[in-house]
């Protein structure tokens, strides 16, 4: 789901008295690519290690470009340059958009990409305090005009592939199937054959036709086994998805909500605080 274009940032002063250049919002639009490096949009410059609510990627940035908007500073119009994106948003975002949560754009510029000397666009985050002034209220939309919608009309499941190991029931289950076939089977083989007589056989007699009654107690066998097995394959693979489930569930306790390792936080609104050239500014 794509956004419009909107304002990301404007360069100029920052309502925490720092400074972005009309270089860095030039370089940011043209250098952009996410082929080269894709920036994704996040909650509050947070990228939680476990791909969990609510600490997961909101979307993608799609494009940027650069422009020019008017700011109102009480009542003196100032004309900035700006950045302008269109961003690639999930359900997520915009249910949090739509309960007027997390509604500002705030953005994560790196001044020295890739030791090449020149800003990128390193990311996007959904705030609703964010540094840069005058930046756009978001609004989403699910279709845009001139946009390809395409998609597919049934999820396709995940196949794996087999790795030759069986558990010990399954192989249980197989044997048992096969020897309730091998009695089937048994049913029907001819006996062992007599000596050839001489026999006459009386006008219009039929052939034996099968005993279906003698075949019942192999057909209930196979079911009773069949049904116990499968039983016992559930209870096996239940136990193990709630042992995963709650390995699982200890780790995200213990690791959710923990910032990575690039993450800084906003520096103090002093006008003083200046980052090193090969760090990340965030706006």
């Amino acid at each position: 789901m794509k956004t419009k274009p909107f304002l990301l940032a404007t360069a100029g002063s920052t309502v925490d008295g720092r400074e972005i250049s009309e270089t860095d919002i030039e370089q940011m639009a043209s250098s952009y690519d996410p082929k080269t490096y894709g920036a994704r949009v996040n909650i509050e410059h947070i990228r939680g290690i476990s791909g969990q609510s609510p600490f997961f990627a909101y979307g993608d940035v799609d494009s940027v470009t650069v422009g020019e908007t008017e700011v109102n500073f009480n009542g003196k119009i100032e004309k900035r340059k700006a950045l302008f994106g269109v961003l690639d948003v999930t359900d997520n975002a915009k249910a949090l958009n739509e309960a007027s949560q997390k509604v500002y754009p705030s953005i994560e510029i790196l001044p020295n990409f890739g030791g090449k000397g020149f800003s990128y666009l390193g990311g996007v985050a959904l705030t609703d305090s964010p540094a840069a002034i005058a930046t756009e209220r978001l609004k989403f939309s699910r279709f845009q005009p001139g946009a390809m919608v395409l998609a597919r009309e049934e999820a396709a499941a995940l196949e794996f592939a087999d790795d030759g190991a069986a558990t010990e029931s399954a192989k249980g289950l197989l044997e048992s199937m096969k020897g309730m076939l091998d009695k089937f089977t048994a049913s029907f083989a001819p006996a062992p054959k007599p000596e050839d007589k001489p026999e006459t056989k009386p006008d219009g007699q039929q052939p034996a036709s099968l005993d279906f009654a003698a075949l019942r107690g192999v057909f209930e066998e196979f079911g009773t086994t069949v049904t116990t097995s499968i039983e016992g394959l559930r209870s096996e693979f239940r136990n193990e998805a709630d042992a995963q489930a709650l390995k699982l569930k200890k780790l995200e306790d213990a690791q959710e909500g923990t910032p990575a390792h690039s993450f800084q936080r906003r520096p103090i609104a002093d006008g003083s605080s200046h980052a090193s050239a090969d760090s990340k500014y965030i706006f």
